[in-house]
C-alpha cells in the first residue's frame, strides 16, 4: 500500500525563510501597523522564527509572547490565558495553535508559516474566523506572507483562496 505524504518545503527553504532579517522585519512592521486594541495570531515559519518575531515585537513595546512544542505546559497554558485576557496583544507559535485552540477575539492572522497544505491553511486561519455566532468578531484580518516559492511547482495552499477575499 503507498502511503502519500503532504508537500513540504525541504528544511533548509525553511530555515532560510525563518533567518530572512527583511522578510521578519516585514512582519513585524505590519502587525505594528495594525489598531494597538487587536489581539493577533501568528503561525511561524520555526521555533526561532516564533521567538524572535515576539522578541522583535516587544522591542517596539508591543506585548508579545511565543509557544510552541517545547514551551512547558504551564508556561503555555499561561501565555495562552494572557492572549485571551488582553495581557499579550500578539502570540506568536510554531505547529502548536493550528487545531484545538480557541480564541474568538483574535482580530488578525499572520501566516508567516508556508505551506502546500490547504486543510493546514484553513485551520490555521480557522482560529480568526469564528464570527459572531461562535462568540467571535465580525471581520478577521488574514494577513498571508507571499513569499516566492515558485520552483516546486505548486503555489502555496493560501492562493487556492484567493478568490474568497478579491473584490
Amino acid at each position: 500500500m503507498e502511503r502519500t505524504h503532504a508537500m513540504a518545503l525541504p528544511a533548509d527553504v525553511v530555515r532560510r525563510l525563518a533567518q530572512d532579517v527583511e522578510r521578519t522585519r516585514r512582519i513585524v512592521d505590519r502587525i505594528e501597523q495594525l489598531p494597538a486594541n487587536w489581539p493577533v495570531l501568528v503561525f511561524a515559519t520555526s521555533v526561532e522564527h516564533a521567538q524572535v518575531l515576539a522578541a522583535l515585537l516587544q522591542d517596539r513595546g508591543i506585548t508579545a509572547a511565543s509557544i510552541d512544542g517545547h514551551t512547558p505546559p504551564s508556561t503555555r497554558r499561561r501565555r495562552i490565558a494572557a492572549f485571551r485576557g488582553g495581557g499579550i496583544r500578539v502570540l506568536t507559535n510554531f505547529k502548536v495553535l493550528t487545531q484545538g485552540f480557541d480564541a474568538p477575539a483574535v482580530r488578525a492572522v499572520v501566516v508567516a508559516r508556508p505551506t502546500f497544505s490547504p486543510n493546514t491553511y484553513i485551520q490555521m486561519i480557522g482560529r480568526g474566523l469564528r464570527g459572531e455566532l461562535n462568540g467571535g468578531k465580525a471581520s478577521c484580518l488574514i494577513l498571508n506572507v507571499a513569499d516566492n516559492i515558485e520552483n516546486f511547482g505548486r503555489g502555496l495552499a493560501y492562493t487556492r483562496m484567493e478568490h474568497l477575499w478579491q473584490a
